[in-house]
């Protein structure tokens, strides 16, 4: 395990050789322990990453927010979802944006016409 202040290896006590901190004791809480603390906690690890937020107005109420990122996909995976994002982009900036404009640029010279032989 690494300090958390200076990022030197702690000895087997938790104590860093280079500053002298110490580590924190850290335990997993009990159930009753979660539903009656108030404040931040770490969840343990598990296969979905979700955080638990517990409300301190009314403590049976809860609040599951599910993450997602791309820290642990293998590069396969990553290269995938990049050229999908420059797909849809190239598709926006080359396909779409122009029929979008050809298309203002066609009605406003109809409106044009129209107004000029209305008057």
């Amino acid at each position: 395990m690494r300090c958390s202040t200076c990022g030197y290896e702690l000895d087997e006590n938790g104590k860093c050789q280079n500053c002298g901190n110490e580590a924190a004791k850290v335990h997993v809480m009990s159930q009753e322990e979660k539903e009656a603390y108030h404040g931040v906690t770490i969840e343990e690890p598990s296969s979905r990453r979700e955080h638990f937020d517990s409300s301190a107005n009314n403590s049976n109420r809860k609040i599951y927010v599910n993450t997602f990122g791309l820290g642990n996909s293998n590069w396969l995976v990553k290269i995938s979802i990049f050229i999908l994002v420059v797909a849809i982009l190239a598709f926006v900036v080359f396909v779409a944006l122009p029929v979008i404009l050809v298309g203002a640029a066609i009605g406003i010279v109809v409106w044009l016409i129209l107004s000029f032989i209305r008057h």
